[in-house]
């Protein structure tokens, strides 16, 4: 069995196991909803309670002013330049994939520890070509370089997405509470389908 095949049977393993859990819980819920609603709305109830983040997300709202290059920043370009010209030939011309993958017994056509590597690897050649890129803006055009800066500095405020994803929905919660016994029936019926189907992938192999 290789490493692609055992890591997708144990995500479709794992896939099952939350599937027949849940299923379990929503026979649970339904069975509750239909025998005593008025203690599973309570519980719903308790389980619903909404815990704002304006607050824990307010300091990212605050504007952070961020000094830019300064006199001495056409000599950390030159190092930029050079650490990161260096890092890029290095990748390229030692950092192997599948040498790598031979060495730790992993075929390299089927495993997606290679793909994850080889992404790695470009990822860090571009990372190492950007910083020869920010070397050259900052030795030859700096002025350039102080209006990219200001650009990216900009502070821009995510307080609109930040009310929008802070707003409670409870129109589900309102039809439950109005029908609990026909809600309960749908819940019941649904999850004993799911209850049944998961149960046989997880039981029928062993």
């Amino acid at each position: 069995m290789t490493g692609h095949s055992l890591l997708a049977q144990l995500a479709v393993s794992a896939v099952v196991i939350f599937l027949f859990v849940v299923s379990l819980l929503g026979l649970a819920l339904g069975a509750g909803l239909i025998v005593r609603s008025a203690a599973t709305l309570h519980f719903i109830e308790l389980m619903n309670r909404w815990v704002s983040m304006r607050r824990a997300l307010k300091p990212f709202e605050a504007p952070v002013h961020v000094p830019g290059a300064a006199a001495y920043a056409r000599w950390f370009g030159v190092l930029l330049v050079a650490i990161g010209a260096y890092a890029a030939v290095v990748l390229v011309g030692s950092f192997d994939v599948q040498r790598l993958a031979l060495l730790f017994k992993v075929d390299p056509r089927y495993s997606l520890a290679v793909f994850g590597l080889a992404a790695l690897k470009w990822l860090l050649v571009v990372g190492s070509a950007a910083a020869v890129f920010t070397g050259l803006m900052l030795i030859f055009f700096p002025r350039a370089w102080r209006g990219l800066e200001e650009r990216a500095n900009r502070w821009y405020s995510t307080r609109n997405l930040e009310i929008a994803g802070d707003t409670v929905h409870m129109s589900l919660e309102r039809m439950v509470e109005a029908n609990p016994r026909a809600a309960g029936g749908v819940i019941l019926v649904l999850s004993l389908v799911a209850c049944i189907a998961s149960g046989l992938l997880l039981f029928a192999r062993r």
